[in-house]
């Protein structure tokens, strides 16, 4: 199952290649890695660009529709890239049991401000990309209260590594006078620091024939 937090790191690739394409020559100029360092403030951006965003979450307790409706606050931080933003959720139903009997029970919709850790992990021989998000847990697994229920869909997609397969992004054409010139974009590692989301990739070039 992908979570909404994978579908931000995909969006946050297309921000890295907009700004390869800009500095493409200088970078493709020899066979070796670049590092891309984008800032924070730019990946908040581009992921607002993507609002109102679905979230997929599920729960053997709560049912119920998830949204991502605005982001305030992206930090990149050392270990982990920090996000704070609105989500809504509608149409809750609890599942419980009552004398016996399993039943389900409206409890409405509501609007909660949430925040969300994504850790990183690369793995550079699988060329893939772990994502795993921390969002903070509900006091109760068994609530009527919407704001707990959905903390508690949320925290279903928690503390579990997501993977991203990176090996095989799409190559980019550029123009050297006559000829055409494919640049294949291979990703190296990917870290985070204190303000920056740092991409290494290794530029290989090959003619069209």
């Amino acid at each position: 199952m992908k979570s909404t937090c994978m579908k931000l790191i995909f969006i946050s690739f297309l921000v890295f290649l907009l700004f390869l394409k800009a500095n493409i020559f200088s970078a493709a100029a020899v066979d070796q890695a670049a590092t891309i360092s984008i800032p924070d403030e730019v990946l908040l951006r581009a992921l607002k660009e993507g609002l109102p965003l679905p979230i997929e979450a599920q729960s053997q307790y709560v049912q119920g529709d998830v949204i991502i409706q605005s982001l305030e606050k992206l930090q990149v931080r050392g270990k982990s890239i920090f996000l704070q933003g609105v989500v809504a959720g509608q149409n809750f139903t609890m599942n419980t049991t009552i004398a016996g009997k399993e039943i389900s029970l409206n409890i409405g919709s509501v609007q909660l401000p949430v925040s969300c850790d994504l850790f990183l992990r690369f793995d550079e021989n699988k060329k893939v990309l772990f994502v795993t998000p921390h969002f903070p847990k509900p006091k109760s697994l068994y609530t009527a209260d919407p704001a707990d229920a959905l903390l508690l869909l949320l925290s279903s997609l928690g503390e579990k590594e997501y993977p991203l397969e990176l090996g095989s992004i799409q190559p980019i054409l550029a123009k050297a006078g006559t000829r055409n010139i494919l640049i294949e974009l291979e990703p190296v590692d990917i870290q985070t620091q204190d303000g920056l989301l740092l991409i290494k990739m290794r530029p290989r070039l090959s003619k069209e024939s």
